[in-house]
């Protein structure tokens, strides 16, 4: 955690950072009486001294003496720039002079001073190059800009720029070839350069954060665990808890698994990263987001009577995701507009001011109706008991299922188990039936016949006289007249009916007529009577095994039976468990949730239209600087927000004129905020916006263009040293709270938790779900994501067939522009026409400023209808696009660097991410690819799924054949749906 001394310290680096940014201001209106920023008289140099008039001097000094008696000496910066170039905007009393410095030099502490007659040495003083002038003005590339030296003395940064040595400061003015199209004059003049527009806001706020900070820490509500600007500086998202309900859903489309997780999360926590990778319903999730305070907000109502300010604040540095967001929330089935536009004093009077007295024309004009009113309330309470119905029933349906699943179980076993007795019983019977096979039939055999013979065989035996008879039984047996002759004889009689009886079987029986045949049918009758019934049982053992497996199959056949209907009842469950399907599978009763709380709100609103009027009418003037209305939203802010927000839910505002919509710095004003594009934002802007706030979410992708910096290289490391070690704070701190630490510390950098190390990118819940582009484009920019993006974009072909073209061109540099990229771009843009594209539906861009406005010049001669934001550079299109993108990259030789574009695939994977459905780059295929790095990687790509063009017959109005075909295969390490 930082330590207060610190987060101080900080706090003034961010606003000398704006101090610096302000002096490099690229365009300065020159203002009157109060607000005049440009003093051209009285202003001359004297080789490298600067002469003012005292007439001059001295009511600037005034204005100093003034301020510095309040406390607010650092209102006062004024600046010394040369020479006057500048143009004319308007006519008459709406004429404006806009002047464009080449640098700044800071001479604000002149006026600390008395007056010198003999002037001021300007090579003492702290100056900053103004690159963007530079660039436009004197066509230096932007590496070069980048790599300007200011801290050898302002006579290096101009030979340097020049290309030139100047003996004085009023030879640089005398000599300097001055830009065509423009007003100039060969003098100097000064600049107060603290009054720009853009960061006058901003900085107000910063500076009364940083007096909170040095006079009253204790009473900074907002630096608490539990509050965004507090988790913004020093904590780190919690992953987000999956069995977490949300209520309501916008109407346009469900959110999806990861857009879900966003939701679930603000459930629990007070501050949400968001990473949106191009294409992946970032902004539908800010719709959702929109929708879940209105729910609370008439759930609360209902359930308590109380209401409190619900208010959900959509910001961003882009305007162009403003008006995007703006454009979403505009859907039919609400009774009225959600937002209230906010911005600049252009917008407040154009928009804001005018929707207000909309709004309490029509609060004044419409009757509140009892009726109509408990009818949406009923409407909404019934819609919400279906739902909690849903919530309740679940926990017996679950409860329900486990015990189908465990019954499932149990009768799997116990199949199972039959199973395996059916199987060993099936073996069993298999083996009795290879034994019976293997043995002679008996099913016919007399047993019974046989034996009775056994029985009158073992008689005969016993009745044969024996040698070891006694005397005594051999007289008996002579004088009986005993012989073996009568005993077979006899033998024969008695045996014969059963003879008889087996002669008509199998298993005749021969009657034995002396001893030997005698003992022989013993032994025989005995055998076969035991193979017999050895053959009996085994055959009883068989039916019974037979019987035994006929019940088992009985049994399994039940079992299944009950099993399928078990299993039916399973799978008529859903097969994910609540908390992974509610928000889709009840999603109309969540939209409908919305739609009745919106409109319930509405009614209230009206119920309460008194105190509701008061309200916005206070809002109103306050918006319009009245002072009494300013001290009322002072003293009841939450109040005043509570009741604008029953009728407008949402404020959209740039981050920059946040202090425009709510005047003063107080904690908890805004219920929600919802930040776009925090990629592209500064640190420092998001705060103030975060100390207003109870929750907030904060989108980005750290894969897009990085924020603008228009201070050299040389600058950054200057203000790294005296804003940062010079003041105690370490290296670390800078990399985790500079504005200029852009691939370390951006806004989506500190919400997500970054540590500031290189490629730390926090902690953010990452949306991986593309909807935009086809695979053949978005592929190119998977590999810049966690586990690379879920593509649901079916196939979809260009006009032309492919979806990637790569048109060669030799190039060259004329005038720091590239003639032959920007003929190739009208080459392409009539290619396209002619193929049933329309002017609208094309993006063009470029990495360098100069070859941008080189083709927006060309571009806007030949077609009065491309629109002036349609043609810029990359950084320009953050948030757009197109259904064809044309990219020039402007560089083309051996000798060229292209480390502009290849540092990072930040630059390259936006540009390539706002095509829709065509990407086409022109420019020398040749060197981009023997560039290495992002350059080498687009060339190859569309060189295996698109078209290579290698002259100018190939890309031609009159057709066009492709060198190389296109593939048929799909992208590699690319998720894609069917």
């Amino acid at each position: 955690m930082l330590e207060l001394p610190k987060l101080i310290q900080i706090v003034k680096a961010w606003l000398e950072y704006i101090r610096l940014e302000e002096m490099t201001s690229a365009e300065v209106e020159k203002g009157r009486g109060n607000y005049q920023k440009v003093f051209d008289s009285g202003v001359r140099l004297a080789n490298n001294k600067l002469l003012l008039d005292s007439s001059l001097f001295e009511p600037l000094q005034q204005q100093y003496l003034s301020l510095k008696q309040r406390g607010q000496e650092r209102e006062f910066q004024i600046a010394v720039a040369g020479p006057q170039i500048y143009w004319v905007q308007g006519k008459g009393k709406e004429q404006k002079l806009k002047y464009l410095p080449l640098f700044t030099i800071d001479i604000s502490d002149i006026f600390q001073g008395n007056y010198r007659q003999l002037g001021w040495d300007l090579t003492e003083f702290e100056f900053q190059p103004v690159m963007m002038n530079l660039m436009r003005l004197y066509k230096l590339e932007e590496e070069q800009a980048e790599s300007l030296i200011i801290t050898e003395g302002i006579f290096r940064f101009l030979e340097d720029t020049f290309k030139k040595k100047f003996s004085t400061l009023q030879a640089f003015i005398n000599q300097i070839d001055l830009p065509d199209n423009y007003k100039t004059t060969r003098s100097v003049y000064l600049v107060r350069y603290n009054f720009v527009p853009y960061n006058a806001q901003l900085k107000q706020d910063l500076r009364e954060i940083l007096q909170q900070l040095q006079q009253n820490p204790c009473q900074s509500n907002w630096l608490r665990k539990e509050r965004p600007a507090f988790q913004y500086l020093y904590d780190f998202p919690p992953p987000p808890r999956h069995d977490v309900m949300f209520w309501g859903a916008f109407p346009t489309h469900p959110p999806d698994e990861a857009q879900a997780k966003v939701l679930k999360h603000v459930q629990e926590n007070c501050l949400t990263a968001l990473w949106g990778a191009p294409g992946t319903g970032k902004t539908e999730t800010g719709e959702h987001l929109v929708a879940l305070p209105v729910v609370q907000r008439a759930r609360q109502i209902l359930r308590t009577g109380k209401d409190e300010n619900h208010l959900i604040v959509f910001a961003s540095t882009n305007n162009s995701a403003i008006h995007k967001f703006q454009t979403r929330l505009d859907v039919e089935g609400l009774p009225t507009q959600l937002y209230l536009s906010g911005g600049n004093q252009n917008i407040i009077r154009l928009q804001t001011l005018p929707q207000l007295l909309k709004k309490i024309g029509e609060l004044r004009t419409t009757k509140f109706d009892p009726h109509a009113y408990e009818q949406a309330k009923l409407a909404f309470i019934e819609t919400e008991r279906e739902l909690q119905h849903l919530i309740d029933t679940e926990p017996s349906n679950q409860h329900q299922r486990a015990i189908e699943t465990q019954n499932l179980e149990q009768l799997e076993a116990e199949i199972q188990t039959l199973n395996d007795e059916i199987a060993a019983t099936t073996q069993k019977l298999q083996t009795l039936q290879q034994q019976l096979s293997n043995q002679p039939d008996y099913s016919h055999f007399p047993l019974d016949d046989y034996q009775q013979i056994q029985v009158l065989l073992e008689e005969t035996w016993q009745s044969l006289p024996r040698d070891d008879d006694s005397r005594f039984q051999r007289f008996l047996d002579w004088l009986g007249g005993v012989t073996d002759e009568g005993i077979f004889e006899a033998l024969g009689q008695s045996i014969n009916i059963f003879v008889l009886r087996t002669l008509a079987t199998p298993f005749p029986f021969q009657p034995p007529s002396n001893r030997a045949q005698l003992l022989e049918a013993r032994k025989q009758v005995s055998q076969q009577i035991q193979l017999v019934q050895e053959w009996n049982d085994l055959n009883q053992f068989l039916k019974q095994t037979e019987y035994r497996l006929n019940q088992l199959e009985r049994s399994v056949a039940a079992l299944t039976t009950d099993r399928e209907q078990i299993q039916a009842k399973l799978d008529s469950y859903p097969t994910e468990d609540f908390y992974s399907r509610f928000y889709r599978d009840d999603r109309g009763s969540q939209v409908q949730l919305f739609q009745r709380a919106f409109t319930f709100l509405q009614l209230e609103a009206l119920r309460r239209s008194d105190e509701v009027i008061r309200a916005l009418e206070t809002y109103g003037s306050a918006l319009s600087s009245d002072g009494d209305a300013l001290l009322k939203l002072e003293n009841d802010g939450q109040t005043i927000y509570r009741d604008l927000s029953l009728v407008f839910p949402v404020i959209t505002t740039s981050l920059h004129s946040l202090r425009n919509m709510f005047p003063h710095l107080q904690p908890n004003l805004i219920k929600l905020a919802l930040v776009d594009e925090a990629g592209t934002t500064l640190v420092h802007q998001l705060f103030p916006l975060l100390v207003r706030s109870q929750q907030a979410v904060v989108a980005g992708d750290p894969q897009q263009i990085e924020p603008i910096i228009n201070l050299c290289d040389d600058a950054i490391r200057q203000y790294r040293l005296s804003a940062f070690l010079d003041q105690g704070l370490s290296d670390k701190d800078y990399y985790r709270y500079a504005p200029t630490a852009k691939y370390t510390a951006t806004a989506y950098h500190r919400a997500a938790g970054a540590t500031g190390q290189e490629g730390d990118l926090g902690t953010g819940i990452v949306l991986r779900n593309h909807y935009r582009s086809p695979a053949a484009i978005i592929s190119f920019c998977s590999p810049n994501y966690p586990d690379g993006l879920i593509i649901h974009t079916p196939d979809k072909p260009s006009k032309l067939g492919t979806n990637l073209i790569a048109y060669h061109v030799e190039g060259s540099h004329i005038e720091q522009a590239n003639p032959a990229e920007i003929d190739g771009i009208v080459a392409a843009i009539e290619f396209l026409l002619q193929h049933g594209y329309s002017i609208p539906h094309l993006g063009v861009m470029s990495p360098y400023l100069s070859q941008a406005n080189a083709l927006k010049a060309r571009l806007r001669g030949i077609w009065r209808d491309f629109n002036h934001d349609d043609i810029g550079t990359v950084h320009k299109y953050v948030g757009g696009q197109k259904k064809a993108i044309l990219f020039s990259p402007y560089q083309c030789l051996a000798d060229h660097s292209f480390w502009f574009i290849n540092r990072k695939p930040n630059l390259l994977n936006t540009a390539v991410s706002r095509a829709e459905e065509l990407f086409v780059v022109v420019g020398n295929l040749q060197e981009l690819e023997k560039a290495g790095g992002e350059t080498a990687r687009l060339i190859q790509h569309i060189r295996t799924w698109g078209k290579i063009y290698l002259t100018p017959s190939e890309f031609s109005v009159n057709g066009f054949r492709a060198s190389a075909p296109t593939s048929n295969r799909k992208p590699k390490n690319v998720k894609q749906l069917p």
